[in-house]
């Protein structure tokens, strides 16, 4: 967001730092070939989600980078496998379970 103060150096004094802020981010990687998001039918809502976890039945697979877990935190029994990953560590997950992602 760039404040208009009528003064192209507070312009510049405002976005400057904004820019190198967001330099400093490490990337996270996208695939080339992600699908389309599943429909209604396939999600878990937030009224449904204890229930499902309760089942025991549920792999929570945690796809964010790693520099993203450090920096956010993340819960007890998450899978972590960066989505730039996914594809080619697919055999790391149970066929036999429901797949959460957040």
């Amino acid at each position: 967001m760039i404040l208009q103060v009528g003064c192209v150096a507070s312009v510049w004094a405002v976005a400057v730092p904004l820019l190198l802020v967001a330099q400093s981010q490490p990337a996270i990687r996208m695939p080339d070939n992600l699908p389309e998001p599943v429909g209604e039918e396939m999600r878990v809502s937030v009224s449904e989600l204890d229930a499902t976890l309760a089942d025991g039945n549920v792999l929570l697979l945690d796809v964010r980078e790693p520099w993203e877990l450090e920096k956010f935190g993340t819960l007890k029994g998450y899978i972590n496998i960066p989505i730039g990953e996914l594809e080619a560590r697919l055999d790391e997950l149970s066929k036999e379970q429901v797949v959460l992602t957040a």
